[in-house]
């Protein structure tokens, strides 16, 4: 069995940031080879992360930069590739240009295709003309009128992350849609995890990139005057306005900011704080650290989403609205409420056990056994 993956990002991104996890790509070892077909100038070498494939083969085929000037010269290289190949099922990580030489190669050589969908595309060009950045704007909206729908609606099946996305999937004539949420291993994230660290106050934690997105300002600008530390792991565009601001503000001896930390370590600092803090500017979704801070017995601390969704993780969060008195009164009142802090914990706990890791290969595993079945017949 061999699969053809086509990533999202250089794999070599995720090795820097430390999240190479096993069998990521190849479920319960399905598969005896998996191909990534990185469309990158940047790449790493396969033997540093074979663990991506489990017990299975791991190559990396680097085919250089493709981009929206030059996608549509890559269908021959890719298409001649795959057929070298002989995969038996392709897998996208978006509807971009991945998703569209992964449909390409999939009509050519009638091989299954799966993609992935990890955010809402008509949501996010909203977001980058809201906050005026225009050039990846025009990117996006030129991808999406040429691209995004014809790759999706001729996709075998769709995977959603997230609930959110769904109705997307389906405006975009998506079919056979699932719902599969990031893996977390239940092994490595468990509040049984030794902490890196114990302050002598309550400790506020959040992982995750800098960005406008994510605005960590509401954050900062809550704990102020509390008596907490915060705990910011992430780098990002932002990192220098966050850091002026610390330190315009007198706050250095209450605020950390750690630019990374490797999968394997995070655990530690998830079990060294009582609440993990996710701020979110009209974003949808679960971002990872949030399920791996669950894993670890966290109390979860969101921005609330839109009432047009919901998630699983719904019952298990304390949601608040986008404003620095919001989120301070919220850590105020977990902190000074043993009952409600043990309440949450619990929540946490259970509701990560229904999406578990195990669960979620599980069900990936099941899309791709259908898929082969479905070609034999």
């Amino acid at each position: 069995m061999k699969l053809c993956v086509f990533p999202n990002d250089p794999i070599m991104a995720y090795f820097k940031k430390g999240e190479i996890k096993d069998r990521y790509f190849n479920p319960k070892n399905l598969f005896d080879i998996v191909h990534i077909i990185s469309l990158f100038d940047d790449e790493i070498e396969s033997k540093k992360v074979k663990e991506l494939a489990g017990n299975g083969e791991l190559i990396i085929h680097k085919l250089g930069k493709a981009n929206l000037s030059n996608y549509k010269t890559f269908e021959k290289k890719v298409i001649e590739l795959l057929n070298e190949i002989k995969p038996d099922i392709i897998r996208a990580y978006n509807p971009l240009i991945q998703g569209w030489l992964a449909l390409k190669a999939s009509q050519k050589l009638k091989i299954p295709l799966v993609v992935s969908l990890h955010t809402n595309y008509e949501q996010q060009k909203e977001e980058l003309k809201k906050h005026r950045k225009y050039v990846q704007y025009l990117k996006l909206a030129f991808t999406s009128r040429k691209i995004e729908k014809v790759v999706i609606s001729n996709a075998d099946t769709v995977i959603c992350v997230y609930e959110f996305i769904v109705p997307y999937a389906q405006k975009m004539g998506g079919k056979n849609i699932q719902v599969i949420y990031n893996k977390v291993d239940l092994q490595k994230f468990s509040p049984d995890v030794p902490p890196k660290f114990k302050n002598k106050v309550p400790t506020i934690i959040s992982v995750g990139r800098l960005i406008d997105q994510k605005n960590h300002m509401y954050v900062l600008q809550a704990i102020k005057d509390m008596d907490v530390k915060l705990l910011i792991i992430g780098d990002g565009p932002n990192l220098q306005k966050l850091t002026n601001f610390i330190k315009n503000e007198k706050i250095t001896d209450k605020v950390e900011i750690i630019n990374s930390v490797t999968n394997e370590d995070l655990a530690g600092y998830y079990t060294s704080a009582e609440i993990y803090v996710q701020p979110m500017e009209n974003l949808g979704g679960i971002p990872i650290p949030v399920l791996e801070a669950m894993a670890c017995g966290l109390c979860i601390v969101m921005s609330r989403h839109s009432n047009d969704y919901s998630e699983i993780i719904d019952d298990s969060v304390y949601f608040v609205d986008n404003n620095p008195n919001n989120f301070k009164m919220a850590f105020e009142k977990i902190l000074l409420d043993d009952d409600l802090r043990n309440k949450l914990k619990i929540k946490s706990l259970e509701t990560i056990k229904k999406i578990s890791g195990k669960k979620m290969e599980a069900a990936e595993l099941e899309v791709y056994k259908k898929l082969r079945i479905d070609k034999e017949d």
